[in-house]
């Protein structure tokens, strides 16, 4: 059985209470980095986690990587993905919602384009 060395440390959303942290002794890690490993665990994800969520479809993903190349109207995006009106309209308005597209009207034409923001995101990936 290995030998675990107890560390005691206040949380750094609860200060009343302690925790306990059972650390093999046999691994070394300074307090001031067990530290920042605690805040970052703590730290509130749901944003990164609901932008992740917008990444995980295909279809928004070739929407993102079309709209890196150019500006393009909903209709040129219905025919090159092959599919219905409504289900690309409902992508669309996942990733405009998101913050990473947006669109002008220009006659009759939508026009879609990234945002500066998702210019940044596409990017990255």
């Amino acid at each position: 059985m290995k030998k675990t060395t107890e560390i005691k440390k206040r949380p750094l959303a609860s200060p009343s209470h302690e925790i306990s942290l059972k650390i093999p002794s046999s691994y070394t890690i300074s307090p001031e980095i067990l530290e920042k490993v605690k805040r970052v665990m703590n730290e509130d994800v749901s944003e990164t986690v609901a932008l992740l969520k917008v990444f995980s479809d295909p279809i928004r993903v070739r929407i993102l990587k079309a709209l890196q190349i150019a500006d393009l109207c909903v209709c040129v995006l219905v025919e090159l993905m092959n599919c219905e009106y409504s289900k690309l309209s409902y992508h669309l308005k996942v990733l405009k919602e998101a913050g990473l597209i947006d669109c002008t009207k220009e006659g009759n034409f939508l026009i879609y384009h990234l945002t500066e923001f998702g210019e940044k995101k596409v990017t990255s990936f």
